[in-house]
C-alpha cells in the first residue's frame, strides 16, 4: 500500500497474481484492511486541507508536477511495459507502443490545465438594489475515490489521476487485485517526482473488501469508477448515502456498422481488431458486427482469413499479436458464452471456437454468426475475442437496434456514403461515434456512454470538469442607488 506518501504491507489477505500466460504465480499482492482503506482517505483529506502544501501550491507549480511525473513514465516505460505484460499478458509491444503511450498522452495532455481552469466576472445590471462584484470560480471537489478494473490498468489509472490533479483534487486509488503491479509502479514514480504525501494514496485488493471499505468510509467527495454496469450500480447507489459526486464508464456492447460501400479488403483487418485487439477485453469493444445482407459473406470470409493470420501466445515473444485472457474465470466465461452461442443457439462458428494451447488461459479469436435475435451473445458484454456477425437491410434498423439496447458506450460507421455515415452518427445515442477508424479513444476527446454505459465523462475538458464544483460569489460594495 502507498499511503500518505509511504509505503505499508497490507494488513488483509495474501492474494496471488499470476501469469495468464502459464496460469504460474509471479507475485503476491497484499490487500489493504478496511482501516487502511480509511486511513488513506484520511490522509487524502490532509492533503486537501486549505492550509495544506497541495492546496497553496500554484497552478504552474501542479503543472510542473504533472510534466515531471509524465517525464517519469517515459523514462520507465520499458518497464511499465513489462509489468502489464506480466499480470495482464498483453503483447509487450502494445503495452509499451499503446497502453504506457496513452498513459503519456493523457497526463501530457493535462499537464498542461492548471494554469487554465478559471470561472469569470458576472455583470449583475440595474436590478440589484445597490452596487456589486459578482464573479465564479472553479474548485476541485476535494477527495476523489477512483477504482479501476484490470483491463488496461497503466492507462486507465492516467484517465483518473491525471484530471483529478490537475483539478487540484487528491486521490485514493484502487487497482484491480488482477493487475496492481504497474499501478502502484506508477504511484511510487508520482511520490519521487515530488507530489505532497496524501495527494496520491494507493490501497489494493479485491473489490468485495478493499472496493467496499472506499465504498463505505466517509470523507469521499467523489467516485470515479471503470467497470461493469453491475458493479456501477453499487457504486452509484453508495455514493448517494452522502451524495458524493459521481463518474461512471461502464459496460458496452457497441455495434459496428459496415455499409454496402464499404470497401471489404481495405477495412477488415481494423474491423476485426475493433473486436479481437487485448483479447477483446475492451469496453468499446465494436465486437457485434452488422453488415448489409449484399457482403455479409465477403466479408466473414475477410474477417475469417485476417484471423487467420493473428500469432498466439506469450506476450513476451514479438511474434505474437493475441495474449491470453485475464484469468482462468475470464476464460471460463468466453467459454461458456461460444459454447451457448454455438451449441444450444445454433450459431453458425466462422472462426475459432476454442481455447487455444494447453496452458495459460488463451483463446482463439473468434467469429459466430447466424445467431438468434435473443442471444445473449448479442446483447450482453462478453468481454473476449469473440465478434459476433448479423447482417441487415436498412442501416436505420441497426440504429433502432443500438438505441433500444441497454447499453450505449461505443459505434463505429464503416463506409463511403458521406450522408448515410453522418446521419448514422447523428442518430446513434451513444457517446462515441468512430467512422471508419477502430475505437480507440484519444486523450482530447471525451468518452463516456448513455443508459447503462453510465454517466459523466473520462479525457478532454470534460473530463477535468467532473473533477471541479462552481462557485458563485456575489460580493456588495456600495451603498444601495
Amino acid at each position: 500500500m502507498i499511503i500518505d506518501g509511504e509505503t505499508h504491507r497490507g494488513a488483509g489477505a495474501s492474494l496471488a497474481l499470476e501469469d495468464p500466460a502459464t496460469g504460474e504465480t509471479i507475485a503476491q499482492i497484499d490487500e489493504a484492511s478496511a482501516e487502511q482503506a480509511e486511513a488513506a482517505i484520511a490522509s487524502a483529506n490532509k492533503a486537501f486541507a486549505p492550509q495544506s502544501a497541495w492546496r497553496t501550491m500554484s497552478p504552474a507549480q501542479r503543472e510542473r508536477l504533472l510534466h515531471g511525473l509524465t517525464d517519469a513514465i517515459e523514462a520507465h516505460g520499458d518497464e511499465l511495459a513489462e509489468l502489464i505484460t506480466w499480470e495482464l499478458g498483453a503483447p509487450l509491444g502494445a503495452a509499451r507502443h499503446f497502453e504506457v503511450n496513452k498513459a503519456i498522452e493523457t497526463f501530457r495532455y493535462y499537464a498542461g490545465y492548471p494554469t487554465k481552469l478559471h470561472g469569470h466576472t458576472v455583470p449583475l445590471g440595474h436590478d440589484f438594489d445597490g452596487e456589486y462584484f459578482a464573479y465564479t470560480a472553479l474548485e476541485p471537489v476535494g477527495v476523489v475515490a477512483a477504482i479501476i478494473p484490470w483491463n488496461a490498468p497503466l492507462m486507465l489509472a492516467a484517465w483518473k489521476l491525471a484530471p483529478a490533479l490537475a483539478a487540484g483534487c487528491t486521490v485514493v486509488l484502487k487497482p484491480s487485485e488482477d493487475a496492481s503491479l504497474a499501478v502502484l509502479r506508477l504511484v511510487e514514480l508520482a511520490n519521487a517526482a515530488g507530489f505532497p504525501p496524501g495527494v496520491i494514496n494507493c490501497v489494493a485488493g479485491k473489490g468485495a473488501s478493499v472496493g467496499q471499505a472506499l465504498l463505505a468510509a466517509d470523507g469521499v467527495d467523489k467516485y470515479t469508477f471503470t467497470g461493469s454496469t453491475s458493479v456501477g450500480r453499487q457504486v452509484h447507489q453508495a455514493a448517494s448515502r452522502t451524495i458524493a459526486r459521481t463518474s461512471l464508464e461502464l459496460g458496452g456492447k457497441s455495434p459496428s456498422i459496415v455499409l454496402e460501400d464499404a470497401d471489404i479488403a481495405a477495412i477488415a483487418p481494423a474491423l476485426a481488431m475493433s473486436a479481437f485487439a487485448n483479447s477483446g477485453q475492451v469496453c468499446v469493444a465494436a465486437s457485434r458486427v452488422f453488415a448489409h445482407h449484399t457482403i455479409a459473406d465477403q466479408l466473414g470470409d475477410a474477417l475469417a482469413q485476417f484471423a487467420a493470420t493473428l500469432t498466439i501466445g506469450s506476450g513476451f515473444d514479438p511474434a505474437h499479436q493475441i495474449g491470453p485472457l485475464v484469468s482462468e474465470r475470464q476464460l471460463d466465461r468466453v467459454s461458456n458464452y461460444v459454447d451457448t452461442g454455438i451449441n444450444q443457439e445454433g450459431g453458425s462458428l466462422v472462426f475459432g471456437g476454442a481455447r487455444h494451447g494447453e496452458s495459460g488461459y488463451f483463446f482463439t479469436p473468434t467469429i459466430i454468426a447466424q445467431l438468434p435475435d435473443t442471444s445473449a451473445l448479442l446483447r450482453e458484454e462478453i468481454f473476449g475475442p469473440v465478434l459476433t456477425l448479423e447482417t441487415y437491410d436498412d442501416p436505420l434498423d441497426v440504429c433502432d437496434i443500438a438505441n433500444t439496447a441497454d447499453m450505449g458506450l461505443a459505434a463505429c460507421v464503416w463506409g463511403r456514403d458521406h450522408a448515410v455515415v453522418q446521419r448514422l452518427a447523428r442518430d446513434l445515442r451513444v457517446g462515441t461515434v468512430f467512422i471508419n477508424t477502430p475505437p480507440f479513444p484519444p486523450a482530447n476527446i471525451a468518452t463516456g456512454g448513455f443508459r447503462q454505459s453510465g454517466m459523466g465523462r473520462d479525457l478532454g475538458t470534460e473530463g477535468v470538469l467532473g473533477f471541479l464544483e462552481p462557485k458563485s460569489v456575489i460580493d456588495r460594495i456600495g451603498p444601495a442607488a
